[in-house]
């Protein structure tokens, strides 16, 4: 089968119509809380796509419109009585549907088509059509457990595409979760799995308390394919690329998958107003471009990346667009933030931020015997 040409990029207008309300960070209003635009407003996702397409990069992917999944599709990763709740509440036209999960009219289909689209993609990099693809999608997914929608999160949609690539018949899949808040529903759904890998970088102690911890790295035959990489506040460009070549790429290498997933949250920046991290469209960039180069190593390309989280309005458009041109094999994005973030300390890898890479490679399950 010939080389695909082009990547593939999977967005939906209805994405953008899912809005959790109006309130304070996930707060909705009430007492103590007046009306106040949500850091989460997916309109914001929209000025970014807008930017990928003025940049032309847009112009190097095939763009794919998915349809929303099913309940098969949805089944794979979520109880009944959790799709049936997010129908009602969006339904009713708001509420909440889960924990600190509010929904609008629009919110079940949004959803649905955000998860479609994950799985969607993932189908279509196995069957050869993309080697690539990106799912520019909202709402996010990584907080979603089985039984309830949870911060901002309906449906689990890298979760669904990893089960949806099982179906379809991959052996092994890596999921690579670098959101700042941690993936506690990922890591719920696949804890007892051998057969999906979830490693996860992010903020220490952040969200949700108490989750994401070295000490949490699967159960029973999923024992060494949960890894946890809890980086310490302030953490920048180095620390996480040493994260990459320290944790993730040897853990890939032992564990030898079919396809890697990418739960590709912005919200690791130091302008994100969610975490207190120091990523730049720079990191972001090299991220990318590493996993891009690891796929081609050890799938054969085959690698989707997801948005997740992305608080910031002004900066989240220019990282999506360096998550997007690397994926596109193109140099890092112009950045006009970047001159007020590159030189600040925090971007040079610190002992105290590395002390964890080296504690996870003498003593994760998957790491040690290397």
């Amino acid at each position: 089968m010939p080389e695909p040409a082009q990547p593939g990029w999977y967005s939906h207008e209805l994405c953008h119509w899912h809005d959790p309300g109006a309130g304070s960070g996930y707060v909705p209003v009430g007492p103590g809380v007046e009306p106040l635009r949500q850091f989460a407003v997916d309109p914001d996702l929209r000025r970014a796509e807008g930017l990928v397409r003025a940049s032309g990069v847009l112009d190097l992917f095939t763009t794919v419109t998915p349809t929303p999944a099913t309940d098969a599709d949805l089944l794979l990763v979520h109880t009944r009585a959790h799709i049936d709740r997010v129908e009602a509440t969006s339904a009713l036209g708001a509420g909440d549907a889960g924990v600190y999960a509010h929904v609008n009219h629009h919110s079940a289909r949004a959803a649905r088509l955000a998860a479609g689209a994950c799985a969607q993609a993932a189908e279509a990099v196995l069957a050869g059509r993309f080697s690539r693809a990106y799912c520019v999608v909202r709402p996010p997914g990584h907080h979603a457990e089985p039984d309830r929608a949870m911060a901002l999160c309906l449906y689990n949609n890298v979760a669904i595409a990893a089960q949806a690539a099982r179906r379809a018949g991959a052996s092994r899949v890596l999921v690579l979760d670098w959101d700042v808040h941690h993936g506690n529903g990922i890591q719920r759904a696949f804890y007892d799995s051998p057969d999906v890998l979830y490693v996860s970088i992010h903020q220490d102690g952040l969200f949700p308390p108490a989750s994401g911890s070295v000490r949490e790295t699967g159960n029973g035959a999923g024992l060494g394919t949960t890894l946890n990489v809890p980086l310490p506040p302030g953490s920048g460009h180095e620390a996480y690329l040493a994260a990459l070549e320290r944790v993730v790429e040897p853990a890939a290498r032992a564990f030898q998958p079919d396809l890697i997933l990418v739960a590709a949250g912005v919200d690791a920046s130091a302008h994100d107003p969610m975490g207190r991290m120091m990523c730049t469209s720079r990191t972001l960039h090299a991220m990318t471009a590493l996993m891009c180069a690891l796929a081609d190593d050890l799938t054969g390309g085959r690698i989707v990346f997801a948005h997740e989280g992305g608080y910031s309005a002004w900066y989240q458009p220019t990282l999506v667009l360096a998550t997007a041109a690397a994926i596109a094999g193109l140099p890092a994005p112009e950045d006009p933030f970047l001159h007020s973030l590159e030189h600040l300390p925090g971007q040079r890898a610190q002992p105290h931020q590395t002390r964890v890479l080296d504690h996870l490679r003498a003593h994760h399950p998957l790491l040690a015997a290397r």
